[in-house]
């Protein structure tokens, strides 16, 4: 038995070493693995370190589907964060509260694009805030260069352009409007590979006066999408921007109440809802070929049985119409298109709506703590204004090993 025991144990440390010595071999296990593992098995040898900081292994790493970890959602009136953990193995929050030694400022998350944040902190006395990209995963952060020469122009916004799948470097965009410009609007972009700024050929006047705000990165083009103003894209490739085709209004419905831009999994979903009054609306996904885009209906939402079960959602006007209170934050794509869903913010939890079965579950209670940031009460009977459910923010958590 002995002897059995010792030749199992020199067959198990054959084939480790086997594995040691085999790059190609060892590769396909370790891009496998969560980033976290990689980051501790740098350590493990020189030729682990090279192997995992390589190019070409963080360009397989990229083109592997990435789920969406988790959700980043400010606290009001606070620096901190709550995680809202989407992931089936349930992981700790990147961090609670974003501060660093050189930013003595506050620090502010502005966009997540692929694993990446892109940040600001407004230092006191200054004209302009400073723009950072953070990976929380590596906890790793870069400060940009100010942007030179804007002769006092209004930043309408700056977004985060990044597909690891594509390239190692990212682009930050900047619009902001010259007022002493023949061309009203312009833009600027920031190149990782370059560490410059870079004034684009597509400086126009826009006459109908798009919203600039909250732009999302996808399909190599930065896209703003509002009810109120013309819907642009902004294509990082040619640097042109073209006017983008919305859904038609549904006039008996009202007015268009509030809405959701993002990317899940290689696609763009717009939600627009109609009226606080209204707890049906469909999920629109892009459709685009060459220069031609259109939205179409991909999902339709009835959110009216979360309404029975969560009683709170409802605020009576002291009319024949209930107002509902919640926010649509997030809309994941899974691999397996059954198991997509769309994350709800409802007073005092998030809610996990599936698409398929329409059936839906809490995935997280806010701390009473954070309930008095929304404006609860420590025994849970929530206050919640108006004001907590337009245009809450959520920012999508990847982990990464992309460098900043």
């Amino acid at each position: 038995m002995a002897a059995l025991s010792s030749y199992s144990h020199y067959q198990s440390s054959l084939s480790a070493e086997i594995i040691a010595n085999n790059e190609d071999l060892l590769t396909e296990i370790l891009v496998c693995l969560p980033v976290k593992s990689l980051l501790s098995f740098k350590s493990v040898s020189k030729n682990w370190l090279s192997i995992i900081t390589s190019p070409n292994f963080s360009l397989r790493l990229s083109r592997l589907p990435k789920p969406i970890s988790g959700l980043l959602m400010p606290r009001n009136n606070s620096q901190g964060y709550n995680f809202i953990n989407l992931g089936s193995n349930p992981s700790p929050a990147p961090f609670k509260s974003l501060t660093f030694e050189d930013i003595p400022s506050r620090i502010h998350i502005k966009q997540s694009c692929n694993g990446l944040l892109l940040c600001s902190s407004l230092q006191e006395n200054a004209r302009r805030p400073n723009y950072f990209v953070y990976n929380p995963a590596t906890n790793k952060c870069t400060m940009l260069p100010p942007i030179a020469n804007d002769n006092g122009a209004l930043y309408r916004d700056v977004v985060l352009a990044f597909d690891p799948s594509k390239s190692p470097y990212y682009k930050v965009v900047c619009v902001k409007d010259c007022f002493n410009s023949e061309s009203s609007i312009q833009i600027e972009v920031f190149s990782s590979q370059t560490r410059t700024w870079r004034v684009c050929n597509s400086s126009f006047n826009y006459p109908n006066g798009p919203f600039f705000m909250e732009g999302v990165f996808w399909n190599n083009a930065i896209y703003w999408c509002k009810s109120w103003s013309p819907s642009i894209y902004f294509d990082l490739d040619k640097e042109e921007v073209r006017e983008i085709p919305m859904p038609p209004n549904v006039s008996e419905l009202g007015e268009k109440w509030s809405w959701y831009l993002g990317a899940s999994r290689g696609r763009l979903h717009l939600i627009e809802i109609y009226s606080p009054f209204n707890t049906i609306f469909n999920i629109y996904e892009m459709e685009k070929k060459e220069d031609f885009c259109r939205w179409v209906v991909k999902y339709q939402v009835d959110l009216s049985q979360i309404v029975t079960s969560y009683p709170e959602m409802i605020k009576n006007l002291q009319t024949d119409l209930d107002y509902y209170l919640f926010s649509t934050l997030c809309v994941v794509r899974e691999e397996n298109d059954d198991d997509s869903y769309l994350v709800v913010h409802l007073p005092g939890k998030i809610i996990r709506y599936n698409f398929k079965d329409k059936s839906f579950k809490k995935i997280h209670d806010f701390a009473s703590s954070d309930s008095e940031h929304q404006g609860g009460s420590k025994n849970g009977n929530e206050q919640v204004t108006d004001f907590d459910f337009v245009g809450t923010s959520a920012f999508q958590y990847q982990e990464s090993l992309a460098s900043v």
